[in-house]
């Protein structure tokens, strides 16, 4: 594995996370919205980025996704030891859904 610096990390990170969510939104838009936790004017935003835009944002120095979880109690309760019964994708589901934006931006 090579060792690489923050910023080409950064940019590595940006086009994966660009390239994934127009794949989502082009697969199923009002899915992808959800899974990404974006608006309808933000999953229009990004499914109209050309290539040569990506590459642009990507390499900006910042990151453009954000973690969904809001607090760091959200965190520790998605990533404490599973249950007996195997609810955890379900909870996980539910969790990142309460933040979610309004629901009829996905319409």
């Amino acid at each position: 594995m090579t060792i690489i610096d923050a910023g080409d990390a950064v940019c590595e990170l940006n086009m994966s996370y660009l390239w994934l969510a127009q794949r989502l939104l082009q697969e199923d838009r009002a899915t992808g919205m959800f899974r990404l936790g974006v608006t309808a004017d933000m999953a229009a935003a990004l499914g109209s980025l050309s290539m040569k835009h990506m590459i642009d944002l990507a390499s900006s120095g910042q990151l453009v996704c954000v973690p969904r979880p809001e607090t760091h109690d959200v965190v520790r309760a998605l990533t404490r030891p599973a249950p007996p019964v195997d609810i955890g994708r379900l909870h996980v589901a539910m969790t990142l859904a309460s933040s979610w934006p309004d629901a009829e931006d996905a319409a």
